[in-house]
């Protein structure tokens, strides 16, 4: 087989091809559409779901002055 520059064909102790390895930061963009269709990748990692739903700082700000007018302070 023809060798191409970051890709690398794995063999087994019979010679026989059984996985290759791909440099990603050389192929990544053409092999992310494949990954994500066998679900080794998926659209949005666990951190940009959870940055997604986050709050601004004012929102935090507005939440927590609605929740301290709410409390029942004593005089």
């Amino acid at each position: 087989m023809k060798e191409i520059a970051g890709i690398q064909f794995n063999k087994d102790a019979s010679g026989k091809e059984q996985s290759v390895t791909i440099d990603l930061k050389k192929y990544g963009n053409e092999i992310q559409s494949f990954l994500m269709k066998i679900g080794a990748i998926e659209t949005a990692d666990a951190f940009e779901k959870r940055w997604s739903d986050a709050i601004s700082g004012d929102e935090l700000v507005s939440r927590v002055q609605t929740h301290i007018k709410t409390l029942p302070w004593k005089r």
